[in-house]
Parts: structure tokens; C-alpha cells; sequence
């Protein structure tokens, strides 16, 4: 049997994985984890003898044991899992996580240092409230499984900051007291404008303004009232004019009027 030597490794670090794994467990096979460590020694004697070779490299009789590791590596790996079973195996190795989460509070209790064990105990639940998130997965439906695996799922809580933030120490009270003292924490105060900036912002308000808006309807209205009797008073004057014009032109001249009595003289 032929192997490459970059899969011999891909093969430790697997075995190494499932060590922890079950160093993890609450219930640990103490056999399952010799056989495991003997594995492990094998793969790392068998990479230090082929350090100088050259791929492939040729698996005899006497390594049965990395053999038979290697098959079942390479079919579980061919093997492809389902949504649904990979999210129960996630589940189940979140529920040991959370037992072993569990114990390290419990340990706390005997702590007489209070601000190291609020620190610790912050972030203990922190990571028990996304451990959590997962174990829900352990008894979830088809649907919300298909929901995983289709939408950006949100995280049960914003931050770490509103559990980090919670924390209250001497410190921060004694900064809390000394604000107070001060008056508080100070107001945002705005940015100063510049002088073009604030003509602009006034009268931007005065436009705005209704009350000016009023004031300046009624001053346009007495600029255009002369304007308009300008216009209205043109035709009237317009029209005396041609009545003058034609009075005058019927009307007799002195001239004519004085020739019939030339002619009866």
C-alpha cells in the first residue's frame, strides 16, 4: 500500500483530535484512548523514518496498524455528512463542553478574589450562552435545521460587552463617585460653526419661519401695488388723450369761420 506523506499527517492530526476528545468525555475509554496513543506513536516513527524519502511512500506488513487507520480515514472522509446528523454530533459535543463549564463555576465558589471571579464568570457565561445555542440543535426540527443551513442565524447575545459590561469593581464606582462630584458626565457639546455657517443656518430658520414668510408676502404685495395702478391707469390716460385729438379736429378754425363774412362783404 502506497501513501503520501502529506496524508500520513492529515491522519495524526485527526488521531490527535480524537485523544482530546475523549480526554474530554465525561465518561472516557480508557482503552479506545491506548489505542489512540499507540497510533499516535506509530505515525510519528513511521514520518521520522521517511523524513529523506520521497513520495509515494510504500506501507509493509509490519505497519497493520497505520493500515487499517489510514482505510478508515480516507472513508470517513469520502463520506459525506448531512446537515441533520452533523448538527446532532455538534450538539452532544456542546452538552460536554457546557458539563465541563459547569464544573469550572462551581470552582469559583471557594474564590475569595470577587473582581478576578466576576471577570471569569462573565465570560463563563458568555460561552455558555452560544454553547447553548448549539445544544438547541440536539432536538431541532428539519425546518429549523434547514434554517442553519439557509439564513445568518443571530447570535443570542449583541457582545461580550453587555455581559463584561455588567461587571462593577471598586475601581469603577470610585471613578462613578468622582464624576459626580464634577457634575456628571459632561454633555456632547456641538461643533462650533463658522460665521458663513451660522449667516446660512439664520437664514435658512427665517425662511422657515411663518411669521417672516407673512412679512415677506406683504412686502412684495406693496412693491407690485404701485406698478399694477401704473398699468391700470396708462389706458385711461391713453383714452382722454384721443378724445382730446378728436374734439379738436371737429371743432371749426378761426380761419374758416371768418370767410363767409369776407364774402359778404
Amino acid at each position: 500500500m502506497t501513501v503520501e506523506k502529506k496524508e500520513i499527517i492529515e491522519l495524526q492530526k485527526d488521531v490527535a483530535r480524537k485523544i482530546q476528545e475523549m480526554h474530554l468525555s465525561p465518561n472516557p475509554d480508557s482503552a479506545r484512548i491506548f489505542d489512540l496513543n499507540m497510533l499516535d506513536s506509530n505515525l510519528s516513527l513511521f514520518l521520522l523514518a521517511a523524513e529523506f524519502k520521497e513520495d509515494p511512500l510504500k506501507l509493509s506488513a509490519g505497519d497493520k496498524c497505520i493500515i487499517d487507520a489510514l482505510k478508515e480515514f480516507r472513508s470517513s472522509s469520502a463520506r459525506k455528512t448531512d446537515a441533520e446528523t452533523l448538527s446532532k454530533e455538534l450538539a452532544a459535543s456542546a452538552r460536554e463542553i457546557l458539563d465541563l463549564l459547569e464544573q469550572a463555576e462551581d470552582r469559583l465558589e471557594g474564590c475569595t478574589e470577587t473582581v478576578f471571579c466576576k471577570n471569569i464568570k462573565a465570560r463563563l457565561d458568555f460561552a455558555y450562552e452560544l454553547l447553548r445555542h448549539i445544544e438547541s440543535l440536539q432536538d431541532a426540527s428539519k425546518r429549523t435545521v434547514r434554517k442553519w443551513q439557509t439564513e445568518e442565524i443571530p447570535l443570542p447575545l449583541s457582545s461580550a460587552a453587555t455581559l463584561l459590561g455588567k461587571a462593577r469593581s471598586e475601581k469603577k464606582a470610585k471613578a462613578a463617585r468622582e464624576n459626580g462630584k464634577k457634575g456628571g458626565r459632561p454633555s456632547r457639546a456641538a461643533p462650533k460653526k463658522s460665521a458663513v455657517q451660522q449667516k446660512k443656518t439664520a437664514a435658512k430658520q427665517k425662511e422657515a419661519d411663518p411669521a417672516s414668510l407673512k412679512k415677506a408676502a406683504a412686502a412684495k404685495t406693496k412693491e407690485a401695488a404701485p406698478v399694477q395702478a401704473e398699468k391700470k391707469g396708462a389706458p385711461a390716460k391713453a383714452k382722454k388723450a384721443a378724445a382730446r385729438k378728436t374734439s379738436a379736429s371737429k371743432a371749426p378754425s378761426a380761419k374758416t369761420a371768418s370767410s363767409p363774412a369776407k364774402k359778404a362783404k
